[in-house]
């Protein structure tokens, strides 16, 4: 089950779009302008967006540039638009895919499917590797943190918090996205449990010398190296 972001301002079209991806097991949010879409996608830190072009406020030109510049995740472009020029321009901004209205809901499910599981096994491989920061190593293999050759004592939260944040390093990660990758979707967590959570780890890692988790306020959190 993942996240998906339908960004459509025709509610009909939107609605069938999330009948069927919530058939598919997925989770859904709707959006019906551009801003609206950039503002729940950065609170949901959805999965994947489907995005449509021709939208009020900010088209999906605008809002695949802005996404493309906090996100990596993938963006479908569901448009009327058919020129080259449009699907070209779309790409260049950072789209991974494009469908063409009208399109079988059917088919639409089958890219969004394929899009998730390339995007996951990816990231899988990418993160299985170890990685080095001088005498600290973060190993996703091992589940393991070490100083040297001194094992550090980490929960299982605190070390998948450490595990993302070193995967992906120098960038900024949102409170709600740490939420869904460590806790789940499916499990309520407030933004407070994060921050105690964090500042354990804080206090584990900085008697080794380690202080490279950096809080970005209003933002989120980032391993800095």
């Amino acid at each position: 089950m993942r996240k998906i972001l339908i960004a459509e301002d025709n509610v009909e079209i939107s609605d069938m779009m999330r009948n069927y991806l919530l058939r598919a097991g997925h989770v859904v949010y709707q959006a019906y302008d551009g801003a609206q879409a950039l503002d729940l996608a950065g609170k949901m830190q959805p999965d994947l967006v489907l995005l449509d072009i021709m939208m009020p406020v900010a088209d999906g030109y605008e809002v695949c540039r802005k996404l493309r510049n906090t996100m990596d995740i993938p963006i479908i472009v569901v448009s009327a638009k058919v020129a080259e020029e449009d699907k070209e321009r779309m790409f260049a901004l950072g789209a991974d895919d494009y469908l063409t209205k009208p399109f079988s809901f059917n088919e639409m499910v089958m890219r969004v499917n394929a899009q998730l599981r390339r995007y996951y096994e990816f990231n899988a491989n990418k993160n299985k590797g170890t990685r080095h920061y001088g005498d600290f190593t973060v190993s996703s293999e091992r589940f393991e943190a070490k100083y040297k050759e001194e094992i550090i004592a980490l929960t299982a939260k605190e070390f998948k918090i450490l595990d993302y944040l070193t995967v992906n390093e120098n960038q900024i990660i949102p409170k709600q996205k740490l939420i869904d990758e460590v806790w789940g979707i499916d499990e309520y967590i407030d933004e407070n449990t994060v921050a105690v959570t964090i500042a354990r780890l804080r206090d584990k890692l900085a008697k080794v010398g380690i202080t490279n988790i950096v809080t970005v306020w209003g933002l989120g959190y980032k391993w800095q190296y």
